[in-house]
């Protein structure tokens, strides 16, 4: 079974504390829940139960969700904390994450959210406990890790059994070891040496005893297997120990067989005092660790074997000696021993080199090549490099590996033939990696199996490739393609104009390419001959900025041939200040509107930077300077607000200008337009919504809670007793939960969106289908695109157009069309040419007298419509810059027209 959890869970409002402790011990029988209505009271619990995981409400009247998570990781770092919380948003949300808390989960109306929460604290609790396993495991390994460092050092076994149990004990998770061998008769279990709270204990092991062969230690002897006892107290094979062990506070133990190539070498048995502690994996760590051992004892007792390979290896062997200073640093070391071919392959005589230090031998060596040596002493681990020798010409490639004691062993290969044929090697290809690497565009060969040979890092950034260049190479270049081609504004044309290239085998240069982030590629291809068949050569270079540069110059054609028609209609306007201004020559064009808009006479204003600025507040003077002349320097256009005073009046006005180049000079056109009631009105607008905004607060905390608590108690009231009143009292409070919901959605969408980007319109109707109760409706895209918008905005335009589309058509002839086709309703969705997209369904449809009506809240045809829906609908749109219209579809049903949208 699993193991039972333990809940402490925090809200201000007893019903609701009541209902969730019903709701999730009904969920699931591991979940016992305990309550507080504040956080002080949740402290106090805290401090006198063990709890498991804790779920909090966010306002509370002491102190809010996160302010007791602040508290409670004084004392309980890692604990779960889960905040469950009617104030859903944005702000909430993301000051819960940056706190730590373990979930977020906002009340929602329905049982669903009961077992959702459910589902989050046994996954928290599991996730905490396997964190905990998680730090013993680790520690059980960083035991193995030093038990190994040991066993290479060993030479003696006496030594290397003492070193094991000690370094098993120093810091847990065992309280006490100790390894025994078989004696020469193997008729007992000899303790060889020991490490904890139980040496007192130790005694021979008979194998021959009925009583003592079938405990632990015996068995995995006998049987080669790591026998565990997860309960002592409760094995009847440690009957003759069993009272001892519990004593000294051991519950449980794992004796763990020392063995190699099938050869016995003992045994080590450790004790814990926890009961059960042993799982599949530390099982499998104690089984590695006995392995090591078995295998280091193996390798003590075949050292002399080892000297007789040593003697008769064909290969140059030497045994050294590190000499350090009193810094630890290496600074030479001595031959303690060669062998035979040590000498046919240096010319070295053995009796010459013995007890010498190197430098003496070889005087031409350099501190490299010591400091190489002293790292396989120092650091405990092997080296490989090739060295050349002056003294002896000669190049060898060499392995040193350590032996413990500051000695370690080396073997010689000559190697100088090797070393020029790669050096010759080395230079060609240097040469060849230093052009591709330094090229200043993309470049991909592939083989005539469509391998690829080799990718330059310029051709890995352009497509931001994942991976280095070298990981590229191997692989399939049609797979890598298939990659590129969703960062492409056109991925299908991508990919088959490729497979037309490699059809003809042209040569093809300076193709454009579209890529979806805006940048603009030109692309070459060259086909080239190879021994096996025809290999394939790719350039890639991002020419964005080149193009960017002839369509801004196309651009600035342009403004300049209307810049006329831009003066004559300022000229019409009665509110604004129009300006032709050349800084090179001081000098303003004026226009006689200015008298009347800042009631001044125009004759007395200097050019922009002068005098002008009297009438601008000291507040905003600099501000508005910088961005004008940061414009002018970067001959760009700006568009800024800022008052004025001219009077006593103080009026806000909106500056629009383009900086031009016009024959090497610069000309700045534009109006300064008087906008005082259209900044009132936006301040109006942001205290409306301020107001909006604490409604939409007072809805989600103090409507939805209680809305919650009737939902539950109306729900357990239909699992205790029949009625004909419960089903519609449940019909009702899903509709007020609608209703609320759609009210929120309304209050929060505002009209202005967050940050837009192209957002691809089959991926977020895939979304919305499995979003909404979407089974009788197909949804055809009939032409994957995409459109820039915020895509949390766009996804709720299409979810509730997709919903409005299955609830009228299935509530005015689902029936009659289910007895003729599987689907209910048909919605189709496409684009209008470039100037935006639609959404046709084949159901009702709207009549002509309520077109103009859909879109007030509260406007339903159905008796469960929140009536909410389109005018969510209608205020993205609006939000956006989008026109929205209703008409009749080419089937009968409702077809919903989206205008003034940027198709990308």
């Amino acid at each position: 079974m699993r193991e039972s959890i333990r809940v402490l869970h925090i809200d201000d409002d007893p019903e609701f504390v009541d209902l969730v402790s019903t709701m999730l011990e009904r969920e699931s029988d591991r979940l016992a829940v305990v309550t507080a209505n504040d956080a002080s009271e949740a402290i106090d619990r805290l401090e006198d139960d063990t709890v498991d995981c804790i779920v909090s409400d966010y306002e509370m009247p002491s102190r809010t969700g996160l302010e007791l998570l602040e508290d409670v990781r004084e004392t309980h770092p890692d604990l779960p904390f889960i905040l469950y919380t009617g104030r859903g948003s944005e702000a909430v949300a993301s000051e819960a994450i940056s706190a730590g808390v373990t979930d977020y989960l906002e009340k929602t109306g329905g049982s669903e959210q009961y077992t959702v929460l459910c589902n989050r604290i046994e996954n928290a609790v599991e996730q905490h406990r396997a964190s905990e396993r998680a730090e013993t495991l680790e520690r059980i390994r960083e035991v193995v890790r030093d038990v190994n460092q040991a066993l290479v050092r060993s030479n003696r076994r006496s030594e290397l059994e003492t070193q094991v149990c000690e370094i098993i004990t120093n810091e847990g998770p065992y309280e006490f070891a100790w390894i025994g061998k078989p004696d020469s008769e193997v008729e007992s279990i000899e303790p060889q040496a020991c490490e904890g709270a139980g040496d007192d204990s130790l005694e021979s092991i008979s194998l021959d005893d009925s009583l003592t062969a079938r405990g632990p230690t015996a068995r995995a002897f006998e049987e080669g297997e790591l026998i565990v006892t997860q309960s002592i107290a409760d094995d009847g094979a440690f009957d003759p120990w069993g009272e001892t062990a519990l004593e000294r506070g051991f519950r449980s133990s794992a004796a763990v067989p020392l063995s190699f190539e099938d050869e016995q070498y003992g045994v080590l048995t450790v004790y814990s005092s926890e009961r059960e502690p042993f799982d599949d994996t530390e099982k499998d760590l104690l089984g590695e660790l006995g392995g090591d051992i078995g295998h280091a004892l193996h390798r003590i007792e075949q050292e002399r074997r080892y000297r007789r390979l040593f003697e008769e290896s064909v290969n140059a062997i030497a045994v050294h000696e590190l000499r350090t200073d009193e810094d630890g640093q290496p600074i030479d070391y001595v031959f303690l021993d060669v062998n035979e071919a040590f000498e046919n392959t240096t010319g070295l005589e053995r009796e010459e080199v013995l007890g010498e230090r190197v430098t003496d031998v070889l005087p031409d060596l350099d501190p490299v090549f010591i400091e190489r040596y002293g790292r396989v002493v120092l650091a405990d681990e092997p080296v490989q490099f090739d060295h050349y020798t002056e003294s002896l010409d000669a190049h060898y490639a060499i392995s040193a590996f350590p032996l413990g004691a500051d000695r370690f062993v080396t073997t010689f290969n000559d190697i100088t033939t090797l070393v020029e044929r790669d050096r010759e090697l080395a230079e060609t290809n240097t040469l060849l990696s230093a052009l591709l690497e330094n090229l200043p565009f993309g470049v991909l060969v592939e083989n005539p199996d469509r391998e690829i040979m080799a990718a330059n890092p310029a051709f890995c950034e352009i497509f931001d490739f994942s991976v280095g260049c070298e990981e590229l190479v191997g692989e399939d270049c049609a797979d890598a393609a298939a990659d590129i081609s969703d960062d492409l504004q056109h991925p299908q044309r991508f990919i088959e104009r490729i497979e037309e290239l490699l059809a003809n085998r042209e040569p093809t240069l300076d193709e454009h390419i579209e890529m979806a982030d805006g940048r603009t590629l030109s692309r070459s291809y060259v086909p080239f001959s190879m021994p096996d068949g025809v290999g394939d050569l790719w350039l890639y270079q991002d020419v964005t900025a080149h193009v960017d540069r002839e369509r801004e110059l196309q651009r600035t054609n342009d403004r300049l041939e209307t810049v006329r028609d831009q003066l004559e209609l300022a000229l019409e306007t009665t509110n604004a200040y129009t300006f032709d201004w050349r800084p090179e020559d001081n000098e303003i064009q004026r226009y006689p509107t200015f008298a009347d808009v800042f009631g001044i006479d125009s004759a007395t204003v200097e050019p922009v930077f002068d005098a002008y600025f009297e009438i601008v507040p000291s507040d905003h003077c600099e501000r508005v300077k910088q961005t004008i002349q940061a414009a002018i320097e970067a001959r760009t256009s700006y568009d800024l607000s800022y008052p004025v005073c001219p009077g006593d009046e103080r009026i806000w006005v909106r500056e629009q200008a383009d900086v031009l180049t016009e024959d090497g000079s610069v000309r700045v056109v534009g109006t300064v337009t008087d906008v005082t009631d259209l900044k009132e009105y936006e301040q109006r607008l942001e205290r409306q919504n301020e107001r909006l905004d604490e409604f939409a607060e007072l809805i989600s905390h103090d409507l939805r809670n209680p809305l919650n608590v009737a939902f539950g108690r109306a729900e357990l009231l239909a699992d205790d007793c029949e009625s004909d009143h419960t089903q519609p009292l449940l019909e009702a409070l899903e509709r007020m939960e609608a209703i609320v919901g759609n009210t929120l959605t309304l209050a929060r969408q505002g009209d202005t969106v967050g940050a837009v980007k192209p957002v691809p319109i089959e991926s977020i109707v895939e979304e919305c289908m499995e979003m909404i109760d979407a089974e009788p409706a197909t949804v055809e895209v009939t032409d994957g695109f995409r459109i820039r918008g915020d895509p949390d905005r766009v996804r709720h335009v299409f979810e509730n157009l997709l919903s409005n589309a299955v609830d009228h058509a299935t509530s005015a002839g689902g029936e009659e069309k289910s007895s003729t086709t599987d689907e209910t309703v048909t919605v189709r969705i496409d684009r209008l040419d470039d100037r935006g997209f639609y959404v046709a369904d084949d159901g009702p449809g709207v009549p002509n007298d309520q077109r103009e009506d859909i879109f007030e809240p509260g406007y339903t045809t159905t008796t469960e419509g929140t009536g909410l829906g389109l005018t969510i609908v209608e205020r993205i749109a609006e939000a956006h810059g989008w026109d929205i219209a209703v008409t009749e579809s080419r089937d009968g049903g409702a077809r919903f027209e989206f205008t003034g949208v940027d198709i990308v």
